[in-house]
């Protein structure tokens, strides 16, 4: 049986605000498609193909193939109040900013849609000819909180939030079936479209996928996060000519633009941890460096032991990023040489939260006291977040299951309303 899953997303909201020009922009298969024709309000919908032609949806015209033709017909859109949609404008010629620029005052409306991170940046610099013109919005993998409520309407908690992680990309919403599906059957299955959209995010940038970006992606995939120690591998392989952060600093730079790498602060250092954005990019690749994933012939239990030893790690970022999200706050990383501490979420210059993630059926008493000695010099609010409730004093318990009661509170009330009634082990 088929379970169609539908993903509503804090994004559409703020969309619906806005009734002046707008840029939607973010890498390919986000949803800003599926958003702008599900939830905006438009009258004709254009969509620039690579090869420089134009499909029109909405008038009896339907493909357009000459430039100058392209900019008479939406001149006589705007002028009628219509609201035009054109999607992937990036591929137009480059003086089409300009040409947007004597259209200010002509009555309709222009949504741009675009998979260029570098192009985006042209229509908001200094400099641009549409400058003030449109109000900007990115979309990038959905929200956490926006993910797990989805899924917790279609499976039992637990399940929901295993999933959760791998099913941000918008793309990958397709491969969930019901209750009996699992992050293996995701995976698996989306194998080739991984490297696909890898090749497509760097297609829409004018870039190659050179054996440097695809070795730093690689190397991200398997928990290597330090810039030093990502150039000693590739100075090793021999893809640069010496051990020195500087020579894949651009290229990171590059990747955290087109959205593949973020990145997170150490909490009281002048440092960043690099991750790469999608989790299911992530798991992928690094199955391909640990038992050869994309070659096909991959043997599916190896394949199932090997995801199962690495869901707790992406399991761990989520949580990070749900609980940033909940306070409103940043997502740091700490870590000593003896021991890290998963997420601690900090406001401005004060910690308002952090905590430690057991994604295992049972946590023991040394845990708990463990967590609390290494967080004892942070303030805010200390969280366990595991399968199950635990009763601890000092600690709140955080589970899958509670935080849809959590979650509910904060849509209904805020940061404040959703805490204000737990106590210190899970909701009251």
């Amino acid at each position: 049986m088929v379970t169609t899953i539908s993903v509503p997303r804090k994004e559409v909201d703020l969309a619906r605000r806005i009734d002046r020009n707008l840029l939607i922009y973010g890498r390919r298969k986000v949803g800003k498609t599926y958003l702008i024709k599900n939830y905006l309000d438009y009258n004709v919908y254009m969509t620039v193909k690579r090869g420089g032609g134009i499909h029109i949806e909405g008038m009896p015209l339907k493909e357009i193939d000459d430039y100058n033709q392209f900019k008479d017909i939406l001149i006589g859109l705007i002028r009628d109040g219509k609201a035009v949609v054109i999607d992937e404008f990036q591929r137009l010629p480059d003086e089409f900013l300009d040409f947007l620029s004597i259209m200010t005052d002509e009555g309709g409306r222009v949504i741009l849609s675009g998979s260029s991170f570098h192009l985006v940046k042209r229509v908001f610099t200094p400099k641009s000819p549409v400058l003030g013109m449109f109000s900007e919005m990115k979309l990038s993998l959905i929200s956490p909180s926006d993910i797990y409520l989805a899924l917790s309407t279609h499976t039992d908690p637990l399940k929901a939030y295993e999933l959760s992680p791998y099913l941000r990309d918008p793309w990958s919403i397709r491969y969930f079936k019901g209750k009996e599906t699992k992050v293996e059957d995701i995976v698996y299955f989306s194998r080739n479209a991984i490297r696909a959209l890898v090749g497509e995010a760097f297609l829409e940038e004018d870039r190659t996928l050179s054996a440097v970006y695809e070795a730093i992606i690689r190397q991200l995939s398997r928990g290597k996060w330090k810039m030093k120690e990502i150039a000693d591998v590739l100075h090793g392989r021999g893809m640069i000519p010496r051990s020195d952060a500087s020579l894949i600093r651009p290229y990171i730079r590059n990747m955290e633009e087109m959205d593949i790498i973020g990145r997170q602060r150490i909490h009281g250092k002048n440092e960043f941890r690099y991750i790469l954005r999608s989790p299911i990019m992530g798991l992928s690749f690094y199955l391909d460096e640990k038992i050869d994933f994309f070659d096909g012939d991959t043997d599916i239990k190896q394949v199932e032991k090997t995801i199962r030893e690495r869901i707790p790690r992406h399991i761990e970022a989520f949580t990070g990023d749900l609980m940033a999200e909940l306070y409103g706050g940043r997502f740091e990383y700490f870590y000593t040489s003896d021991f890290d501490i998963d997420f601690i979420i900090t406001r401005g210059t004060g910690v308002v939260a952090c905590g430690e993630v057991k994604w295992k059926d049972d946590v023991e008493k040394s845990d708990i006291e463990m967590f609390k000695e290494r967080t004892k010099h942070l303030g805010g609010r200390k969280i366990i977040f595991s399968k199950n409730e635990i009763d601890a004093p000092g600690v709140v318990s955080i589970t899958p299951e509670n935080l849809i009661e959590i979650l509910g509170h904060r849509r209904d009330s805020g940061i404040v309303g959703a805490f204000g009634n737990m106590g210190n082990s899970g909701v009251r």
